[in-house]
C-alpha cells in the first residue's frame, strides 16, 4: 500500500503535510507527498474526488483506496494509517 499527502503549496496546511509525511514515514510506510496542483497530485484528486487539504489516502497497490481523510481537522494519526495499511 501506498499513502499520499496531498497538499497545496505555499499555504499554511503545507507544513502540516509535511509533518505527517515525516510521521507517516517514520512509521515505516510508504509516503508519497505531493503537491495538489502537481500532475500526479491533480490526477489523484480527480481519480479519489480529494476537496479537502491536506488529505491523506491509503491506497492499495491496485489503486483502490483503503481510506481518505481530507481537511486539517480530519487527519489521521500516524497509528490509524499504519493500522488500516497493516490490519
Amino acid at each position: 500500500m501506498v499513502v499520499y499527502v496531498i497538499y497545496n503549496r505555499d499555504t499554511p496546511a503545507q507544513r502540516q503535510a509535511e509533518d505527517m509525511a515525516k510521521r507517516l514515514e517514520e512509521a515505516q510506510l510508504e509516503v508519497e507527498l505531493l503537491d495538489a496542483d502537481s500532475a500526479r497530485g491533480i490526477q489523484l484528486v480527480e481519480n479519489y474526488d480529494i476537496m479537502g487539504r491536506p488529505a491523506v489516502a491509503l491506497i492499495r497497490e491496485d489503486g483502490s483506496p483503503v481510506q481518505i481523510w481530507q481537511g486539517e481537522e480530519g487527519l489521521p494519526t500516524p497509528t490509524e494509517v499504519d493500522y488500516l495499511a497493516h490490519g
